[in-house]
């Protein structure tokens, strides 16, 4: 008979340490920061599966394959889209009407270019460097921590 000791910590947390553990959610976020980040989140992990599932060139196509990779592609760009879209609208119902605008722009593209295109990919985190300010502080830092190794 195997037992396994089970040991449960119990933590109190105020208010605000709860606050502070707590992720934001594309549901839930309140500052520009939070949306940035989402954001960032939302891109990497919805156009990862949509450029996997652009075929080569010489490879073959069933008719499954073929209308799987339609779904995974259909599926990944109704969650990017409709997640940008929420956390845009939740940065202007909270008054950062500027960040909403720039978060537009980003969302045109989404709904408006070929995603299965690599260069489509490459256009949208451009933008995406070019309007959060999030993006150009990190890297801003990662060039000083490659520059440091380099001598």
């Amino acid at each position: 008979m195997l037992v396994y000791k089970i040991s449960i910590k119990v933590c109190y947390f105020n208010n605000q340490q709860r606050r502070d553990i707590i992720m934001s959610t594309a549901f839930t976020c309140t500052t520009p920061e939070d949306g940035w980040s989402l954001y960032s989140h939302f891109l990497g992990n919805c156009l990862l599966p949509i450029r996997c599932q652009v075929p080569a060139e010489n490879e073959e196509d069933d008719e499954a394959k073929r209308d799987k990779r339609e779904r995974i592609i259909s599926d990944s760009w109704l969650k990017l889209a409709g997640s940008l879209y929420l956390i845009m609208r939740r940065m202007r119902s909270n008054g950062h009407n500027e960040v909403a605008d720039n978060m537009q722009q980003i969302i045109d593209m989404v709904v408006e270019l070929d995603l299965t295109d690599p260069k489509v990919h490459e256009a949208i985190h451009e933008k995406q460097r070019e309007l959060d300010p999030n993006q150009s502080k990190f890297d801003a830092e990662l060039a000083k921590l490659r520059a440091g190794k380099k001598q």
